[in-house]
């Protein structure tokens, strides 16, 4: 893998369509710290209030294949390649 994957937190809502979706298991759901939350932008303190405070995390880099999946089934654009 040459590129880093990149969540934009204030961005995802957690529902776990990345992880469902990655044919090679990048991803996990977990709840974000108190400092992760208070790093969000007000959109995104907001939507974390409504949604919760699961987010997606891609913690196997090495498994991933840039196939693009995750960035496609994101319905919020959260994922890019960087």
């Amino acid at each position: 893998m040459n590129k880093t994957i990149n969540i934009n937190m204030n961005k995802c809502d957690g529902d776990g369509i990345c992880l469902t979706n990655c044919p090679n298991q990048v991803f996990e759901l977990r709840e974000i710290t108190t400092d992760e939350y208070d790093s969000l932008n007000f959109l995104g303190k907001f939507k974390t209030k409504i949604k919760g405070r699961v987010k997606s995390f891609a913690v196997n880099f090495e498994n991933c294949v840039e196939c693009g999946l995750c960035i496609e089934k994101c319905h919020e654009r959260a994922i890019q390649f960087i």
